[in-house]
C-alpha cells in the first residue's frame, strides 16, 4: 500500500524528484522557485540552501556513482552540474538545445542525454569534458522526457506535441525507423529492467501505453487516472507508480500483467513527480495545475 508521509516544505511549484542509491537524499526541483532543495528523507527535513539551478529548472537526474546531480535549465536552455558532496556547482552552464525538459545518463555516468523541448531534438553532454558532442538528434515534435534502457544501448524519448515516441540507438547516435504511435501528449516514459518493455504515461487520454520493444509497437494501453504525469519503477522493478496530476492519485501497475493493482490517494496536490527507493517513497506534489514542461501548453 502507498502510504503518505508528513510533507517536506520545498520550493514554489515543486515537479521532479531523484533520490540517492541509499534514498537517504530527495533532490526537488521547483521550476518557479529556479532551485532544487535537498532533503533528508530519514528525517524528513530540508539540507542547506536550495541550489540555484538556472531559469525555470525543468528537470534533473543523479550520475550512477551519485557523485553529480545535473540539472536542466527549461527557460535558460542549459544543463548544470552540482556535486552533491559539497552542493557546489561543477564548471560552468552549458548550452544545449531550446527548452530542455528531459534527461537521462547512460549507465556508465560518461554522458548525459537532454531533450530540446522547442528545438525537437536531443543533446548530448560528455560528463568528462563538460562539452556538447556530436550533432543535435531529430527527432518528434515536443519531446518531453527521455528514458535508457539498462544496458544502455537504447534511449526512448516522449514527443508529446507528436503523440509518439522516438527510439534512439546510442552508439549510432540515430533515430530507430519510425516513431512509435501512443497516446495523447505522452509525458513520463520508463524502460523495465528487462528492457523488454516502455511504459509511457498519456497526459491527455489518461491512459498508459506499453511498448513491446522487440515489435516497437503499442502492446497494450492502460487506464489509469486523470493526466498521467510521471511513472517511476519500484527498486526490484516489479511494479510501476504513476502519478495522475488532477486526480490527487497514484496508480501501481504490475510490470508482470500490465494491470493497475492498486490506486492511492496522495496529500499532495497535483503530484508530479515520483521517485522510490528501499528507504522512503518521495512524492513530489504541491503542484499547481500547469499542465506543461516548458513555456506553452499543447
Amino acid at each position: 500500500m502507498v502510504a503518505a508521509a508528513r510533507p517536506v516544505p520545498v520550493g514554489s511549484v515543486p515537479s521532479d524528484v531523484v533520490l540517492s542509491s541509499d534514498a537517504q537524499r530527495a533532490y526537488v526541483i521547483s521550476p518557479s522557485s529556479n532551485n532544487v532543495t535537498v532533503v533528508d528523507t530519514r528525517s524528513a527535513t530540508v539540507i542547506g540552501e536550495p541550489l540555484r539551478a538556472g531559469i525555470f529548472p525543468s528537470a534533473l537526474a543523479l550520475s550512477p556513482d551519485g557523485s553529480a546531480l545535473y540539472v536542466a535549465g527549461g527557460e535558460s536552455d542549459d544543463l548544470r552540474a552540482f556535486d552533491t558532496r559539497t552542493h557546489r556547482p561543477i564548471g560552468a552552464p552549458v548550452s544545449i538545445g531550446d527548452a530542455p525538459s528531459g534527461i537521462a545518463i547512460s549507465p556508465d555516468g560518461t554522458t548525459v542525454f537532454a531533450t530540446g523541448h522547442y528545438s525537437n531534438d536531443v543533446r548530448l553532454v560528455d560528463a568528462q569534458s563538460w562539452r556538447v558532442v556530436g550533432e543535435p538528434i531529430r527527432v518528434g515534435a515536443r519531446p518531453s522526457q527521455i528514458s535508457m534502457s539498462r544496458d544502455g544501448l537504447r534511449a526512448y524519448v516522449t514527443n508529446s506535441g507528436a503523440d509518439s515516441v522516438s527510439v534512439l540507438d546510442v552508439e549510432s547516435q540515430r533515430v530507430i525507423g519510425s516513431a512509435i504511435p501512443v497516446g495523447l501528449y505522452p509525458y513520463g516514459v520508463v524502460v523495465s529492467r528487462d528492457g523488454a518493455r516502455v511504459l509511457v504515461a498519456n497526459q491527455n487520454s489518461d491512459t498508459v501505453s506499453v511498448i513491446d520493444t522487440a515489435t516497437a509497437m503499442v502492446m497494450r494501453t492502460i487506464p489509469v487516472g486523470d493526466s498521467p504525469t510521471t511513472i517511476a519503477l519500484s527498486p526490484v522493478g516489479d511494479l510501476a507508480y504513476v502519478t495522475n496530476m488532477y486526480a490527487d492519485t497514484i496508480s501501481v501497475i504490475s510490470i508482470e500483467t500490465l494491470s493497475v493493482t492498486e490506486v492511492s490517494g496522495t496529500s499532495a496536490q497535483s503530484p508530479r513527480g515520483i521517485a522510490l527507493g528501499t528507504l522512503s517513497n518521495v512524492d513530489a506534489g504541491d503542484v499547481s495545475k500547469r499542465p506543461r514542461p516548458g513555456k506553452d501548453a499543447p
